[in-house]
């Protein structure tokens, strides 16, 4: 049976439109202690600044990665803000991404992409271990977050934020804080296959 051009279009563009809610099949499914994180109600607290947009992206566009390989991100906002990048793993493992040792400020221009890691940094975002990878994006046009100004421990790059992911949930949306300026949440979920 032959689809027509048109059908196929509307077919591609909704299969498109799946994989851009980070879920790339039935086997690729969140963990329940990935899902609390991509759940968390991050969204406008200020009516004029609702418009307040994050959109991330990785270099592999089926999103598929091998263990070892590494990854990389490019995070994007519409206006002025700060910005933190969650990696969280299959048993809830949470490491803060951005801001890092090496890129201590979150503050992100508008429509200006940021890649992470950027060209030349020593460090690198790797596929760890096989399954489902999500990356959390998260944006507010006020600083105040714990999120924004995190460091990591003295050695190495990134902060370790645990793996009890429902109450780093409940803190991180508590600590953005209604009504304190705009905030905004997208994430992507990436397959790392062990072969």
């Amino acid at each position: 049976m032959s689809l027509g051009r048109p059908l196929r279009g509307a077919l591609a563009l909704w299969a498109a439109a799946g994989t851009a809610c980070g879920v790339i099949g039935d086997g690729d499914r969140l963990t329940d202690a990935q899902q609390v994180i991509a759940d968390m109600k991050i969204g406008p607290a200020v009516q004029q600044a609702a418009d307040l947009t994050i959109i991330g992206a990785a270099d592999h566009a089926d999103r598929r990665y091998r263990v070892g390989e590494p990854i990389v991100l490019s995070v994007q906002v519409n206006q002025p803000a700060y910005v933190a990048v969650l990696r969280v793993m299959p048993n809830g493992m949470t490491t803060l991404i951005f801001p890092n040792r090496r890129h201590a400020s979150a503050q992100l221009a508008a429509n200006s992409p940021l890649r992470l890691p950027e060209p030349g940094d020593p460090q690198d975002i790797a596929a760890e271990g096989p399954g489902v990878a999500l990356f959390e994006f998260v944006a507010s046009t006020r600083g105040g977050s714990w999120l924004f100004t995190r460091k990591p421990r003295e050695v190495g790059d990134f902060a370790e934020l645990g793996t009890t992911t429902r109450a780093l949930a409940r803190d991180i949306v508590l600590s953005l804080g209604a009504g304190r300026g705009a905030t905004a949440a997208s994430h992507l979920v990436l397959q790392v296959r062990g072969d």
